[in-house]
């Protein structure tokens, strides 16, 4: 038993540290890890990645609040209320939606995502656009979005980050960096109601969700003490990989469940 805690712990870390870089909020790595290497049923997995998506956000936005300018507070909670609302559909509605073919289109939107930041980290170029207004219909479209990203996140356990950062980095003209931290802040409002559905079915195993949630939170340090220091091209081109892994895995999952 030490053992298996020990691992989650460090698995744990591992969530925390590329959840709080990237603002995905840990659950792309905690859930499988979970699932695979210490091997609890996916459900569990899923409730178990939500707690590691909120120990991302109290971990590292907390620190990215401190520093200030990083976190667009404002719009933060105006995109939230729709990542929220999706992620409290997602959690009730994952005991009896197995969801192949949402699946398959969100690996799509991954790749087109992936496919973005390559380009742009590619030409160097930024986005920074202070000051300037994001037209409605673009606003509309990160609203729908941010609430797939909540279903999301209810559904599989990934906190929706690797669709809500593209999102506020690409339709609403964040900088790729205010992006991932904006993301951070967002997560943890995110996973509290998706948490809602897992718990009322008792899916949630605190015996090991404890463990990995003080991995998460010290990881989720580390990553955003080391973020502000790493260029933002690195960090696009990491973040492209991700979203490739990520989508290459989802839609094999897709695929083999139709």
């Amino acid at each position: 038993m030490g053992y298996l805690i020990a691992t989650t712990v460090a698995g744990g870390m591992l969530a925390g540290f590329v959840g709080s870089l990237m603002g995905l909020g840990g659950g792309i790595v905690a859930v499988p890890f979970m699932n695979l290497v210490v091997g609890i049923p996916m459900h569990y997995a899923a409730a178990a990645g939500l707690i590691s998506t909120l120990s991302v956000s109290c971990g590292a936005a907390g620190r990215y609040l401190r520093r200030g300018g990083l976190i667009d507070v404002r719009l933060a909670f105006q995109v939230e209320l729709f990542a929220a609302a999706g992620g409290l559909v997602g959690g009730i509605t994952v005991g009896w939606l197995a969801g192949p073919v949402l699946q398959i289109l969100f690996a799509a939107t991954m790749l087109y995502g992936a496919l973005h930041m390559v380009r742009t980290a590619r030409r160097g170029a930024t986005v920074d656009v202070s000051g300037q207004s994001t037209p409605g219909g673009r606003r509309i479209l990160a609203y729908g979005l941010c609430f797939v990203a909540g279903v999301m996140s209810g559904l599989l356990g990934i906190g929706g980050g690797i669709v809500v950062v593209p999102v506020l980095h690409l339709v609403l003209s964040l900088p790729f960096k205010s992006a991932t931290a904006t993301s951070n802040f967002m997560m943890g409002l995110t996973a509290v109601p998706a948490l809602c559905g897992y718990v009322s079915r008792n899916q949630l195993d605190l015996s090991l969700a404890g463990p990995l949630a003080a991995g998460v939170l010290i990881g989720a340090m580390l990553g955003a003490r080391l973020m502000p220091h790493v260029r933002t091209r690195v960090l696009k081109l990491i973040f492209a990989i991700v979203l490739l892994v990520a989508a290459v895995e989802m839609a094999r999952k897709g695929i083999a469940a139709c």
